[in-house]
């Protein structure tokens, strides 16, 4: 299927505006669609004559800074979504069925859908409604990171990072090969993933996240209390903070191996996305520029991130893993100490097997079903 890309929301990232002022001046026709609460986007563009896109050009895949003029939507999806070859939804870890359940009626069969979100298991939280709805020809898609993010001050871009070789996974993977003409129109570049679990058991905010967070919690509290901002990757990458981050990676191994799926280190991972030598993970940490130059953040930022990444991205892995038989203990009580001091019911609310279609299933059923 030929046809334009469109492109659907715009998160705190500004994944959705940077991606479709990119992609235009690159040559393609790119259809921006904005939610009513993001509509504000839409009259910034309106009066500036479309977007501006500011430099590092190196931080764009077209290479090119200026004007861009991609068509923008409000309202309904419709008119971005028809006839397009390409669906990219840019969209929060704990939004994408509430907004996949507007877009599910104008998608097509023969379309792609790529989730550019930060792993948490998209496609498996949406196959059912794809499936209730008769459209069995669409196939989704998934990175363990979205492809690229911004800044924005109204309708003018600044680029922050354009991730190189990300994992990504189509569902069923059976469809990879047509999927990955349509995401080389996106990605810098990219590499299949064997499957959605593959792609899954390697999301980097699963990944990244949780030792800083867990570790710093003090420094985040004084510094809160004081009025200041933080450094969440900066003062927050402690020797301690990445011994924790290891030791929680360490648990992943063994579900990856009954799943029949690889499994890089956290730090082999970090340096293929970013495009660095190999060195210890502290190291690393502190060289990727998409961490090293974020402005300081408000010091509660970890909570926000925790209650997309614990029910989304732990809490899967916990009962996944269990149910291979291979408990996860270090997750488990991350899950459960996480919980106690954001206010969260993750067992109870976060991403069950049932709700992934994962429920009752051996390894063997669970790689057949995301491969066919």
């Amino acid at each position: 299927m030929t046809g334009h890309i469109a492109i659907i929301g715009n998160s705190p990232l500004n994944i959705g505006a940077v991606m479709a002022a990119d992609l235009t001046l690159g040559g393609e026709e790119a259809r921006l669609f904005l939610w009513p609460d993001q509509a504000e986007l839409a009259d910034a563009a309106g009066a500036a004559g479309g977007l501006t896109v500011l430099d590092p050009a190196d931080q764009l895949k077209s290479g090119q800074t200026g004007l861009a003029t991609p068509r923008i939507f409000t309202g309904s999806p419709a008119e971005a979504v028809a006839g397009a070859a390409l669906v990219v939804m840019d969209v929060t870890g704990d939004d994408v069925e509430r907004r996949f359940r507007d877009l599910l009626p104008h998608l097509e069969n023969g379309q792609v859908v790529h989730v550019n979100t930060h792993g948490y298991w998209p496609s498996l939280r949406v196959a059912g409604m794809l499936r209730a709805a008769g459209k069995s020809g669409v196939t989704l898609t998934e990175g363990v990171t979205p492809s690229i993010a911004a800044g924005r001050d109204g309708a003018v871009i600044t680029p922050h990072t354009l991730r190189r070789n990300v994992l990504v996974a189509a569902f069923p993977a059976s469809r990879s090969d047509q999927a990955r003409d349509q995401l080389a129109r996106i990605f810098h570049s990219f590499e299949m993933a064997r499957d959605v679990l593959h792609a899954n058991l390697s999301g980097m905010n699963f990944l990244i996240h949780p030792g800083i967070a867990l570790v710093n919690i003090g420094y985040f509290d004084r510094a809160g209390a004081r009025g200041d901002r933080i450094s969440f990757y900066g003062t927050g990458n402690t020797e301690n903070a990445m011994r924790m981050t290891e030791a929680l990676d360490a648990e992943r191994p063994a579900v990856a191996a009954l799943l029949d799926v690889p499994c890089p280190s956290v730090s082999e991972q970090v340096a293929r996305i970013y495009g660095l030598a190999p060195k210890p993970l502290g190291a690393l940490v502190a060289e990727v520029p998409f961490y090293r130059d974020l402005p300081p953040l408000p010091a509660d930022v970890w909570k926000a991130w925790m209650r997309w990444d614990i029910p989304h991205g732990h809490v899967p892995f916990v009962l996944l893993a269990e149910a291979l038989g291979q408990p996860a203990p270090l997750h488990r009580g991350l899950v459960d100490i996480m919980d106690a001091l954001v206010g969260m019911s993750s067992w109870r609310d976060g991403l069950t097997l049932e709700r992934l279609g994962l429920a009752g299933m051996s390894a063997d059923d669970m790689i057949r079903m995301v491969r066919q």
